[in-house]
């Protein structure tokens, strides 16, 4: 199995270089809150809804109308849900927890699911973008470990199609290669593991426009696929090592 190393990105210098490697990339095509590198505090911050990091009109095969639920209700109803569980976490008892159940502890579960759907929901929406193609270093690695660009369309689609919840490409940072993680809930994940390319494959993300037709929605994702902001995220999780 192909290890990613960072000779595949060729003579690309990573660590410091990283930020500026994209020559041209949009800064806007990964999320960014205000704390983004500040010291760690007590309390988490309010967590705030991140615009769409593009018109929601641009994307061919994607609705306005089904981008713009998927984004304001989906997606800003998780964040809405995650500064009110941590709310209510304010006053909860850690003590008073029995054997099998505990307020506190199920608003921890929750507390996990709400806000892991969030930033999935926000790098799904930044590696969405018209008109891109892989950069030649991405399409080496995902070659190098899959076959073909092809034969990694095919299984994401495979996995797609078995999954309601969450497709994403990693790269794990235990056995250094890139896979393909399907999950169906919002509180599991792999926790070595950097995503690189996300699909959400919710009925939430395509029902409006697709019904029940997965496959024709997971055509229209690929044709939007910000391929920029997957090769962005592919360099920093190498320059982490």
């Amino acid at each position: 199995m192909k290890t990613i190393d960072r000779r595949d990105f060729g003579a690309v210098a990573l660590g410091a270089a990283a930020a500026t490697l994209l020559q041209g990339h949009d800064a806007e095509a990964q999320p960014r809150r205000p704390d983004a590198g500040t010291p760690l505090g007590p309390n988490p911050p309010e967590v705030a809804v991140v615009p769409l990091p593009f018109a929601p009109t641009s994307l061919p095969g994607l609705s306005e109308r089904m981008l713009v639920s998927h984004h304001d209700n989906n997606y800003g109803g998780a964040v809405r849900k995650l500064n009110e569980i941590r709310t209510q976490l304010g006053t909860a008892d850690p003590a008073q927890s029995g054997a099998y159940w505990s307020l506190y502890g199920t608003l921890k579960s929750a507390e996990l699911a709400a806000r892991n759907s969030a930033v999935l929901h926000e790098l799904y929406f930044a590696n969405l973008a018209a008109g891109q193609r892989p950069p030649a270093a991405l399409a080496t690695m995902v070659t190098q470990r899959f076959g073909s660009m092809d034969r990694f369309r095919a299984q994401m689609l495979g996995a797609a199609k078995a999954a309601n919840g969450w497709v994403v490409l990693v790269a794990d940072g235990v056995s250094h290669t890139l896979e393909i993680v399907q999950t169906e809930s919002h509180a599991m994940g792999g926790w070595s593991a950097s995503p690189l390319l996300v699909l959400d494959v919710y009925e939430h993300a395509y029902a409006i426009d697709y019904g029940a037709n997965k496959s024709g929605y997971f055509d229209a994702f690929w044709r939007n696929v910000g391929w920029s902001a997957v090769h962005e995220r592919a360099t920093r999780a190498l320059a982490r090592g």
